[in-house]
């Protein structure tokens, strides 16, 4: 029987998505500085995640932290020839499973893993398993990024059907305010989910907080990321982040807040950009931008993609 549901890469073209780009330039950078900072190599890893009919995230991963050993988990086997054809790279490895069958059968745990669980829908149980299995696996310097739907529930009894079903992870009464600070509560989730997953390790093995950020392009999503450690090296590791003002050790989140803009816009803005990221002078009334907003973009000005359209 044909699956009648229409899955995301369906409906969005994963290679379109402004933030979702900028996100994953933000990972890749950290990644870099970390690779050459503590030398963890980061293209010995094993990368595993959700590559969809697009591959986006596995093309920059080789691209740029030179990755070439990938595998892409998919769950909709009627798709399957178009997963295969799709593929970017020779290398990479196609699983046609859902995600906890792969973790709980297929998972290469002697590699060193750098997982990205980017999903496209709410949180649930199957999804917290996962991350509860790979953090009881987890060695010291594996990555896991989680990624789901982060908008927030219509309203305060929503809220609370959303409390009672993971009360277990959420500690505390509800409250309107968290509903604006429904990210949050996701957050509290997951940080729980990797906790139990470490306390069936066999060694002592702890981990940092990298990225807790927010964006939405169609729909408001969330990712949070950590990095596996020894409790030895958890102050290297957090000295080393804090060269980065999107890594966060803490439950604050970073909405990632830029304007879409022209690419004359982008060009023009660029050339005023001084080495402290200011503007050598405000282009607002020149070019019909806030002033508010040209601050916006100038934070993530170096992340931004440029789309046009190719004839081949």
């Amino acid at each position: 029987m044909t699956n009648l549901v229409e899955y995301s890469y369906e409906k969005v073209n994963y290679l379109l998505r402004l933030k979702k780009q900028i996100e994953r330039k933000l990972i890749i950078e950290a990644l870099l500085h970390l690779s050459a900072s503590i030398k963890i190599e980061i293209d010995k890893y094993h990368y595993i995640g959700f590559g969809s009919v697009y591959f986006a995230d596995f093309i920059m991963f080789h691209k740029y932290l030179n990755i070439n050993k990938m595998t892409s988990i998919e769950n909709k086997k009627d798709d399957k020839i178009r997963f295969k054809f799709n593929k970017p790279f020779d290398f990479v490895k196609l699983n046609i499973c859902d995600s906890q069958e792969y973790f709980q059968r297929f998972a290469p745990w002697n590699d060193k893993l750098f997982v990205w669980l980017d999903y496209d829908k709410e949180i649930d149980e199957s999804m917290i398993s996962d991350v509860e299995i790979i953090s009881s696996h987890a060695k010291a310097n594996d990555f896991l990024l989680v990624t789901i739907e982060g908008e927030s529930p219509s309203s305060l009894e929503a809220l609370k059907n959303f409390k009672t079903k993971y009360q277990q992870y959420l500690p505390g009464e509800v409250m309107l305010k968290d509903i604006k600070d429904f990210p949050k509560m996701l957050n509290s989730i997951l940080i729980t989910s990797i906790q139990n997953g470490l306390r069936n390790q066999i060694e002592e093995i702890a981990y940092i907080p990298m990225f807790n950020l927010s964006y939405k392009d169609t729909k408001r999503m969330y990712t949070f990321g950590v990095i596996f450690c020894k409790e030895l090296d958890i102050g290297i590791l957090k000295k080393e982040l804090s060269n980065f003002y999107f890594c966060r050790n803490t439950q604050e989140i970073l909405d990632i807040d830029c304007p879409i803009i022209s690419l004359k816009e982008k060009m023009h803005i660029d050339s005023l950009i001084k080495q402290d990221k200011k503007l050598r002078s405000n282009p607002s009334k020149k070019i019909g931008i806030k002033t508010e907003v040209l601050k916006k973009y100038c934070i993530y000005y170096k992340y931004y993609p440029q789309f046009f359209e190719s004839i081949y």
